[in-house]
Parts: C-alpha cells; structure tokens; sequence
C-alpha cells in the first residue's frame, strides 16, 4: 500500500475497534483484534527503508 491516506484509514479503524473493544469489557476479542491488526499492517504497509545508501 502506497498511499498515506489508506495507512491513516486502516489505522483509524484499528483504533476504533480497539477502543470499542476495550470500553465493551471484551479483553479476548481485544487481544484477537490486536494480533489480527498487527498481521493485516505487517502485510499491508511497507517497510521503511533507509535513505543512506
């Protein structure tokens, strides 16, 4: 994923969820949540790299 506005949309979801989640009392779907998002954004946004070459 090459666009910034995507990566601030995928991450204000995330945010979302965790925080209803979280607010609800829903500790193990939270931590499912997390781990689904840490993989989707693992998956989705590219690594930095580094500008010294």
């Amino acid at each position: 994923m090459k666009s910034k506005t995507a990566q601030w949309i995928l991450w204000a979801v995330a945010m979302v969820i965790f925080t209803a989640l979280t607010l609800s009392g829903h500790w193990n779907w939270l931590s499912v949540a997390i781990m689904a998002v840490a993989v989707i954004w693992y998956a989705v946004v590219p690594k930095a790299s580094s500008r010294q070459q």
